[in-house]
Formats: structure tokens, C-alpha cells, sequence
């Protein structure tokens, strides 16, 4: 009683013979699920060693946000952590990974190519352009890839999400999607024009230049 006193103190109300809680049942859920989140991983690619390795590190701790409990078993998990490229083959089994976690379920994609494909969408015809055309996507995480601090904040914003009942929906019904803060005056817009821009720039190859540069380190 204690710890849910001091989590909600708004919520305590005094008596000459202690206090009590008083509030609405749906509110305790939501605060108990989203402190006790418990992840499957789903990496296929970088962004699965560069952010979620490095989050479940001691640097930047997952445990403080009660989300340490990485489970091998999708029965046993409640959040689905995406990163790295999705092709068309391993649709059917993210599709049924995730028809086997128990309601209630939250997603995450994290990093450009779980989100939209990435740099692959133009001239792959494997690539899935991106995860929420296979399932239900509740926070977006963009970036390649991105900082672990964006998987924390991701990972905050849910949980703010599910304290607000944001996320309660019946089975089957799509979760309303939310982007994970980028910087200031950084839009959507701008990111793919900069992923656009690297790959025509990318695509040009200055035959010279390289034959110059073997020539070189021969």
C-alpha cells in the first residue's frame, strides 16, 4: 500500500485509522501493466545489436522501468520489440508470434527499416514496407539506427499510452500509432527526403575515383 501511495498520492485519501485508495479500477490496471511490461525481442538486423543489446546493458538499464523480463515465449510476453528489415517470408511468422501473445499486447517499432523498410524499399522486392502492414504498431521509433535513449523514450511514452488507457482496445482492432520524439524542427518529411537524397547520391559511382583510390592502396 505503501509504494501505491507514493506512485499516487493524488489518489490517497486520510482516515483517522490510515489511508486508503480510492479510484477506479481500470487506473490500477493500467498503472500495474504498464510498470510491469514484459518484452519479446524481434531483431533481424543492426538495429537489433546497436539499440537493444545496448539498452539491456548496465549503461542505460532497462530495469528501472520494469521491463528487465525478456521473454523467449511469445505466451509469456505482453510488448513486441521490432528492429531490423522485415521480408516478405518472415511476415507470416511475425504475424503469428504476434497472434500468440496474450491480450493486452503493445508493439514498437524501432529504426527506418521496421518502420518503412528503410533504404531497401526502392529496389528490393522482398522488403516489407514496414511492420504495420503485417500488425498493429502503437509507437514508432524512427532512426538508423536509433540512439538507445530513443528506445527508453519510446518505451516511456507507452507507458504514459497504457496509464491513459490509450492503448485498450478489443482484439484485432489497430492501436492508434505514436511517433517517438525526434528534434526539434526534424519532421517525417525531412528524414525520407535525407534517405532519398544519400541514395541518388549513393547510386552515382565515380568510376575514376575508385579506379584511382585501388591504384592507390595497390
Amino acid at each position: 500500500m505503501g509504494v501505491i501511495i507514493e506512485k499516487l498520492p493524488q489518489l490517497a485519501q486520510e482516515l483517522p485509522a490510515g489511508e486508503f485508495l480510492l479510484t477506479k479500477m481500470d487506473e490500477v490496471i493500467n498503472w500495474a501493466r504498464s510498470n510491469s511490461l514484459w518484452p519479446l525481442t524481434f531483431g533481424t538486423s543492426c538495429c537489433a545489436i546497436e539499440v537493444m543489446m545496448a539498452v539491456g546493458a548496465s549503461r542505460h538499464d532497462l530495469a528501472r522501468f520494469g521491463a528487465e523480463v525478456v521473454r523467449a515465449s511469445p505466451r509469456q510476453a505482453d510488448l513486441l520489440i521490432l528492429a531490423g528489415t522485415i521480408v516478405k517470408r518472415m511476415a507470416p511468422l511475425l504475424r503469428t508470434l504476434y497472434e500468440q501473445m496474450p491480450e493486452p499486447k503493445y508493439v514498437i517499432a524501432t529504426g527506418a527499416c521496421t518502420i518503412s523498410g528503410g533504404p531497401f524499399i526502392y529496389h528490393s522486392y522482398t522488403t516489407i514496407r514496414g511492420a504495420d502492414t503485417i500488425i498493429p504498431v502503437d509507437v514508432y521509433i524512427p532512426g538508423c539506427p536509433p540512439r538507445p535513449e530513443s528506445l527508453l523514450y519510446g518505451l516511456l511514452t507507452l507507458q504514459k499510452m497504457i496509464k491513459q488507457g490509450e492503448t485498450i482496445k478489443k482484439p484485432g482492432i489497430r492501436h492508434r500509432p505514436v511517433t517517438s520524439e525526434i528534434p526539434p524542427g526534424v519532421t517525417l518529411e525531412n528524414i525520407k527526403a535525407e534517405m532519398i537524397e544519400l541514395l541518388e547520391r549513393d547510386a552515382n559511382v565515380n568510376v575514376h575515383q575508385i579506379a584511382m583510390t585501388n591504384s592507390i592502396r595497390t
